[in-house]
């Protein structure tokens, strides 16, 4: 009997040793391996315009300014950053003083001290210390996806400082996520997926995001994905969907007094463009357009409608 059991150790103690070698190598690889961040990529989109950079308390923000008139603020979504408007600002900066900025976590922005949350307060406070840097008292807020979710939430906490605002394609209602979010969610998953996605990851996903699939192009998915690779903005990948509630924002929405503007596609497919009536629904002064032939990036894919409509929205021609 005793032979027996002798014999049968070696079944039991290979298997879970294996395991413990496993769980070992996907726990150094979530939270110690460091892959390579891409800093020789020149960015055709920077070489063409004119950026730079303004300190603030907790960030060095990346940002650009176009343009004489009244302030306009862009704010990219999850994933992005201010090459998301570059069909937008030469429109809009005919009528505008147009800034755009990589928010927290995101494009060329840096974080000045360790540790940010990503969370709500997080993006809406780097809004509020960018307008105090550049002096710029109040200003129209433009949000596309996560970023109109973080424009809400600046607007509720800051309404003396929004004259108008326009969402696209929005987050900012509590509505269930893709299974793909929802894995970001957990401890150890949410870190690998943003360690190890491709370019072929990226290039889907902007598919995703578009009714025209030529509009994706190699240089968009370079573009994008360049920033992606810098270790801070891996890192805010997985908190940012771990950290921003939207249920907080849902609360918000009947509280915003700004007049509202929300542009969706009619063929989104990260958001339903059935959210475009419930924003108007519940927000005290809003209206509400859905685009046809249009996906989750309705200011990429139709920027002369779109920009059309946001100026004759916030000059007043459309209320």
């Amino acid at each position: 009997m005793r032979r027996s059991i002798l014999l049968l150790r070696p079944l039991v103690l290979v298997p879970l040793m294996l395991i413990c070698l496993i769980t070992a190598v996907v726990y150094c690889a979530a939270y110690w391996y460091r892959p390579a961040e891409n800093r020789t990529y020149q960015s055709p989109y920077l070489r063409n315009i004119t950026s730079g950079f303004v300190r603030t308390q907790r960030f060095r923000i990346h940002y650009t300014r176009s343009g004489t008139g009244p302030a306009i603020i862009l704010v990219h979504g999850a994933g992005s950053w201010l090459y998301s408007f570059r069909n937008n600002v030469p429109g809009l900066a005919q009528n505008f003083t147009v800034y755009t900025l990589d928010m927290p976590g995101h494009g060329y922005t840096i974080p000045l001290a360790a540790g940010p949350s990503y969370d709500l307060d997080t993006m809406s406070g780097a809004l509020e210390e960018f307008m105090d840097a550049l002096g710029i008292d109040r200003a129209d807020i433009v949000g596309h996806s996560s970023g109109g979710g973080w424009a809400i939430h600046f607007t509720h906490n800051h309404p003396e400082r929004v004259r108008g605002l326009v969402l696209i394609d929005s987050n900012g209602l509590d509505h269930p996520v893709s299974l793909i979010f929802k894995l970001f969610t957990y401890p150890v998953i949410g870190e690998l997926f943003s360690k190890f996605f491709t370019t072929e990851d990226v290039r889907r996903g902007l598919l995703d995001a578009f009714f025209n699939k030529e509009l994706v192009t190699r240089e968009m998915v370079c573009e994008i994905k360049t920033p992606l690779t810098f270790i801070e903005n891996r890192r805010a990948q997985y908190l940012g969907i771990r950290n921003q509630d939207w249920k907080i924002t849902q609360r918000e929405l009947p509280r915003i007094a700004a007049p509202t503007l929300v542009i969706w596609g009619e063929n989104d497919r990260y958001l339903s463009h059935s959210m475009a009536e419930r924003f108007r629904d519940i927000m005290p002064d809003a209206f509400a357009e859905v685009l046809e032939n249009c996906g989750h990036s309705a200011h990429e894919e139709r920027p002369e409608k779109v920009n059309a409509m946001i100026t004759a929205f916030l000059t007043g021609q459309t209320r």
